[in-house]
């Protein structure tokens, strides 16, 4: 029996899908029908062709998506990880295109990542807490709870309308139980270290949403970031976390990841941290301040902590609450209250201090005569006994017992081990940061697992009870001031866990900033009773490998998820202190805004006249201001996903957000910019469908002839080379874009030039081509993270017609790997002789990855650049190879002597220049900026 042909199989594939429809039961005549339905190819991509692809593949995808995320939870499962993060939503119950610019982003280098082969987590929650949703329950008079799920409910089901690869089953939501359950667990152990504390102070009240606010929650003109309410200032006494304490260890920190992504957060964090020139003690408060003051113990800043030993007294400014309770705020007064020498166990006076001569943000500093003639004149003038610490001779230690006979410096480090061996202090801390407070006067938050007795005084909640759980409260009356828990007297009021006696549960809640400290923790291990998660699952997938959310977050959230982590690190529970290898900030969605230019009254796009020159209102001819600004409301420049998504589809939509512009930047939204997106999908569609009917179809006798012919000859040869070489190019460029840069935008433009060049491809060359067809499948899997229903689609009409094993055809395209280069395509390879770039010289790829300093020297030696360069023998004084994340390679050498061609009696700027010059013009640049339309 005849063998068949390859041509044949296609055309028996396509009758098979053909039969296969007719005989389902689901064939309708008048109803539009994709290919996997009808094993009929449909020529024109249409609108209606789009939405139904969509359609069609949305469960199957969701079904390859789930088993895809059970992969992570095997235990035998030997694939590299990729922990893919984007910043969780608050359910406000409607999704804006804010939220799919940053999911779809994440989800785009999640899937990426998956076709690269590794085990990816790629998980979503609620940021469920805090005073909005609070606020909506007043205003509504419904229960907090029940309005936050019934948003839940309502953004998940518009979620999963998205093509995400969300991995469902790792939900959570910070407002449920089980969740902060394990914030408490986390408190708990923050108040075992002493890093969860309660005191008495100023703080920064919001006189709208009647609640205390963290420094953190206020912009440059003191207004509450939230309400936008002039904040106001008041005395109470609130729950901090001692953030301070890790201020040196956040900062060391930041020297761990990615400078790249991180740079413009990492200049934040730093000036938000700044340098930590001293150190904070501890003292205790020898006795309590009229009228109830329950704070027990003054924590100190200071800069010369080696001289603790001659503190003659402490100076208190008057602002302080210390003077506000006693009442007594003058200068020079001695307050009624003394503080212990952590030391010598010795009291110290508080003496009332002009604030110009003490540290602008702290309340209290040490008083020191043997550097300060201001403390030795009012020590004297008090009566006050102290020493002189400090040798005049010899600047050492004197008077200070096991420090004597030290410099400075090291006394400086032994007073620091000292304090910290006794729980007082000595962490390094800057005098700018002051520590976090977590109190809020409101209901909708966790509850602090504290319970307050008149004979114990603070005492921790149990581990074994909790949660503590809030209130079913179906009504809140009160908009802060006083916490709502204040008024539930069954929930209030309990036993005190310590002696029994009767006692009430602290009824502040926590800043909802704490519940997101962790959550990406939570993630890995969603149904542990007995831990907040498991440290070897930690271990196994942390760090975060992407982490995707707003440029806003970069002080606030991200500073306080990088102390938890620290400090969970520092007790054990997690092997790495810093939670995120790679951020990406995403900019944010604008729309464009009319306003009346003489009011700056903004109006809708309906009552604009856009048919002359410029815009004016429709109604009274007035000129308007045109700008993309922050979509809003009020501004009438928001945009609705939901009618996007009807009129052009998903896949459409997340081609839209990501193309055009770095996720880094901000996108200027019209539906202008669907223009492009829907003619680069038709370009594809029409590659596919050219490269279908040519394999399907029969061809004549003399094209058959020809194309026979043709194979054979040198130019079908030529060809083949040609685009396996614009293939490796095109796969190395935007590998490069998705794992280096993540600018996905330039990863699509390639994909745009790519599907150009392979359009012009002569028809006899690819009906047979090898490298043909195989480039046209991996230019769909690489379009497949961005547009997963559409080149599933595409893939089935595609391997329809296949004549070869470049693929895994009977796989979807989501189940494809992802492509890659062949072993000789050559690599860049830089070299750079006394700070001036020579030539590029192409590496096989298959050795690109083992290249050595000596290899690589080998090549550039017998480079005709260097030895034209270098005519005489010469000797090389160093040589070093640096292989900039697996792109390229760099060898740089030093040859004295060596004139490459730079003025030596020109100043260094011009000689600066020079060499740039002369780099650019000796490079060439062989591989990386191919033209691929030649």
């Amino acid at each position: 029996m005849k063998a068949l042909g390859p041509l044949t199989w296609c055309r028996l594939s396509k009758l098979l899908n053909q039969w296969r429809w007719k005989t389902s039961g689901f064939h309708a005549k008048h109803t539009r029908c994709i290919f996997s339905k009808t094993g009929e190819w449909d020529q024109r991509l249409t609108n209606e062709t789009r939405l139904e692809i969509e359609e069609h593949w949305r469960p199957i995808i969701k079904e390859h998506d789930a088993r895809k995320a059970e992969e992570t939870k095997a235990t035998d499962c030997k694939k590299p990880k990729f922990y893919a993060l984007s910043m969780f939503p608050y359910p406000s119950g409607n999704l804006h295109i804010g939220h799919i610019r940053v999911y779809t982003i994440s989800d785009v280098m999640a899937r990426y990542q998956q076709a690269q082969g590794k085990a990816v987590i790629h998980p979503i929650g609620w940021d469920a807490f805090g005073l909005p949703a609070e606020n909506a329950a007043i205003e509504r008079g419904v229960r907090a709870k029940d309005w936050t799920y019934s948003n839940i409910k309502r953004m998940k089901q518009q979620l999963k309308k998205l093509g995400l690869s969300f991995d469902w089953s790792r939900e959570v939501a910070t407002c449920d139980p089980l969740y902060y359950k394990w914030t408490q667990w986390i408190f708990l152990k923050m108040y075992e270290k002493g890093l969860a504390f309660q005191k008495k102070g100023l703080v920064n009240w919001d006189p709208v949403d009647m609640t205390v606010l963290a420094d953190e929650q206020i912009d440059d003109q003191g207004c509450s970031w939230r309400s936008g309410a002039k904040v106001e200032q008041k005395y109470l006494t609130q729950w901090y976390l001692r953030t301070t304490a890790f201020s040196q260890s956040l900062l060391d920190g930041l020297n761990e990841i990615d400078s790249t992504l991180w740079r413009d957060i990492i200049k934040l964090q730093k000036n938000w941290i700044s340098e930590c020139n001293g150190y904070r003690v501890e003292f205790e408060i020898s006795q309590q301040i009229p009228e109830g003051s329950d704070s027990s113990s003054l924590s100190i800043y200071t800069e010369d902590v080696d001289l603790i030993y001659g503190v003659s007294h402490i100076c208190v400014k008057a602002s302080s609450y210390l003077c506000v309770d006693c009442r007594l705020q003058e200068e020079g007064t001695v307050l009624p209250v003394q503080a212990i020498h952590p030391f010598t166990n010795k009291p110290l006076s508080l003496v009332v201090t002009n604030e110009k001569e003490m540290f602008e943000n702290r309340d209290t500093m040490l008083a020191i005569p043997s550097i300060s003639k201001k403390a030795r004149l009012v020590a004297d003038q008090l009566g006050f006994s102290y020493h002189d610490v400090l040798s005049h001779e010899d600047k050492k230690l004197i008077n200070s017992n096991e420090l004597n006979g030290l410099h400075r410096e090291e006394a400086a480090v032994k007073t620091q081990e000292k304090l910290m061996a006794m729980g007082a202090g000595g962490e390094p801390v800057s005098e700018r940061l002051n520590d976090w407070l977590i109190s809020r006067q409101r209901y909708w938050g966790t509850p602090i697992p504290i319970i307050h007795c008149d004979n114990c005084g603070a005492v921790p909640v149990p581990y074994k009870d909790l949660p503590v759980e809030l209130p079913d409260v179906k009504i809140i009356s009160t908009k802060g001031g006083q916490s709502p828990l204040a008024e539930n007297e069954k929930w209030l009021h309990t036993a005190c866990p310590k002696c029994s006696a009767s006692a009430k549960r602290e009824t502040d809640t926590m800043d909802t900033f704490v519940d997101s400290t962790w959550y990406f923790l939570r993630y890995l291990d969603t149904h542990n009773q007995e831990l907040p998660f498991d440290p070897a699952l930690a271990k196994k997938y942390m760090p975060v490998d992407l982490y995707v959310g707003g440029k806003e977050h970069a002080v606030l959230h991200l500073y306080f998820a990088r102390f938890v982590c620290h400090f969970l690190n520092s007790i054990g529970l997690l092997p790495y202190r810093e939670p995120f290898s790679n951020l990406l900030t995403q900019g944010m969605v604008k729309g464009q805004s009319y306003r009346v230019k003489e009011t700056g009254k903004y109006i809708p796009v309906d009552q604009v006249d856009l048919s002359g020159k410029k815009p004016v209102e429709k109604s009274t001819g007035a000129e308007l201001v045109t700008e993309y600004e922050k979509m809003s409301k009020s501004k009438y420049n928001g945009v609705e996903p939901e009618d996007v998504l009807r009129e052009f589809g998903v896949d459409s939509t997340r081609l839209c957000i990501v193309s055009n512009v770095s996720p880094h930047s901000d996108r200027n939204w019209s539906n202008e910019v669907y223009k492009g997106v829907l003619t680069w999908q038709g370009k594809v569609w029409t590659l596919v469908t050219s490269f279908h009917n040519c394999r399907i179809l029969d061809a004549s006798t003399d094209e058959k002839e020809h194309e026979n012919e043709m194979r054979d000859t040198k130019d079908f040869e030529i060809w083949e080379s040609k685009i396996d070489d614009i293939r490796n190019h095109i796969i190395n460029n935007v590998n490069f874009q998705m794992d280096v840069t993540f600018h996905i935008n330039s990863a699509i433009s390639r994909l745009h030039s790519f599907t150009s060049w392979l359009s012009k491809v002569p028809l006899e060359i690819s009906r047979n081509s090898r490298a043909y067809e195989r480039a046209l499948g991996d230019l769909l899997v690489m379009i497949s993270p961005i547009a997963p229903h559409f080149t599933s689609e595409l893939w089935v009409g595609l391997r329809s017609c296949t004549m070869y094993d470049s693929h895994d055809w009977a796989c979807d395209v989501l189940d494809q790997r992802w492509p890659q280069l062949d072993d000789d395509f050559m690599m860049p390879l830089t070299y750079r002789i006394n700070n001036v770039d020579v030539s590029e010289l192409g590496v096989p790829y298959k050795m690109f990855n083992q290249l050595t300093s000596e290899l690589a020297l080998s090549l550039v030696l017998q480079d005709p650049s260097f030895c034209q360069l270098v005519s005489q023998p010469t000797s090389i004084e160093n040589y070093q190879l640096k292989i900039d994340k697996g792109f390229k390679a760099l060898l740089s050498l030093k040859i004295p002597g060596l004139d490459v061609g730079i003025d030596k009696a020109g100043s260094s700027a011009e000689k600066s220049k020079q060499a740039k010059k002369l780099g650019k013009q000796k490079k060439k640049l062989r591989t990386m900026e191919m033209d691929i339309n030649s």
